[in-house]
């Protein structure tokens, strides 16, 4: 949300440039492989992943038993609708104790349909939803229904049609194209990069990895001190996804946790909302981790230079003991 003070311009730039028709068309572009298009039990289905329980469900392509991998396109909502981007991310403290190296800290991403977003794109993103709909429903019943373990493949048509917003034939052919063309466009990339003369070459050197001839970094990776500003609300993104279920029993009840896991994020076009604040937590003055087997940082860490109220007192005292003698 942006501040009253705060002209954003971001949303009605990309409709004068054109740029979500340009997402929508590269995304349609895509097929099968975007959320949108991809039909749970026909495109991909549920495999268990035993990890001693047989609990944890993953999927795979049905075409061909790959790993399932799928784009989503969205922008970035705020924290208020789900994003956790800060430094303990989804992590929740118990009595704001500081973390260790052995807390796993991961970011979780809330997406909401763009703003001003053109019919094309609008079509996308409730196309999107509905294959997030279908799975979670196709799912909840087949953990009612089908005994645990047990893979069978079920064939579920979705409960409602998608959207359209080309006709399969004018995308197939876009599709084609766009392989060939991006392909070629590899293939002839040449990259500028001197190859390390023998005095530079020794044992623990380090190269520049585009000396490689497969190698193909050319995107610009964020660096960590800036993804609070380059992947602030409003950002528009693309990301790739896999798709796990887990299965839990709480307060001896069976439930459910449906999970997109992004593997990379790709910005398409920036925000000028503001910057969403982080608090900082005020931690306890004791870090167990650091003090448990060195008194010094146990020192350190509860030193404190305020005199409470009490120490205050017995001070006036003795000054007033030492003005009457």
């Amino acid at each position: 949300m942006s501040s009253p003070d705060i002209e954003v311009k971001c949303f009605s730039q990309r409709v004068a440039d054109g740029i979500y028709d340009h997402v929508a068309d590269a995304v349609t572009n895509l097929g099968k492989d975007g959320l949108g298009e991809a039909d749970f039990s026909i495109d991909w289905t549920t495999t268990v992943q035993d990890n001693y329980s047989g609990t944890n469900w993953s999927y795979v392509n049905t075409k061909d038993g790959h790993p399932f991998r799928t784009n989503i396109v969205g922008q970035i909502a705020t924290s208020a609708c789900g994003t956790k981007h800060s430094a303990k991310g989804t992590h929740f403290t118990k009595k704001n104790m500081a973390l260790s190296d052995s807390d796993t800290v991961k970011w979780k991403w809330a997406l909401s349909k763009p703003t001003l977003s053109s019919p094309n794109l609008t079509d996308i993103w409730e196309n999107q939803l509905t294959s997030i709909e279908d799975w979670i429903t196709e799912e909840k019943k087949r953990a009612v229904t089908k005994p645990e373990g047990d893979n069978t493949n079920q064939d579920v048509t979705p409960r409602r049609t998608k959207r359209k917003n080309a006709n399969e034939d004018s995308m197939a052919g876009q599709q084609s194209m766009t392989a060939s063309t991006s392909s070629i466009a590899s293939s002839n990339m040449t990259l500028d990069v001197p190859t390390p003369t023998a005095d530079k070459v020794s044992p623990g050197a380090l190269y520049d990895p585009r000396i490689l001839p497969d190698y193909r970094g050319t995107l610009k990776l964020i660096p960590m001190h800036e993804s609070y500003s380059k992947l602030r609300p409003g950002t528009l993104v693309l990301a790739v996804c896999d798709a796990h279920v887990y299965n839990m029993v709480q307060n001896g009840q069976p439930t459910s946790t449906f999970q997109l896991g992004m593997q990379a994020m790709k910005v398409l076009d920036p925000s000028d909302e503001p910057v969403e604040e982080r608090l900082i937590p005020i931690l306890s003055t004791t870090s167990v981790e650091m003090s448990k087997d060195d008194s010094a940082i146990a020192g350190f860490s509860t030193f404190d230079v305020a005199i409470s109220p009490t120490k205050k007192n017995q001070a006036k005292w003795t000054k007033t003991q030492r003005r009457k003698r």
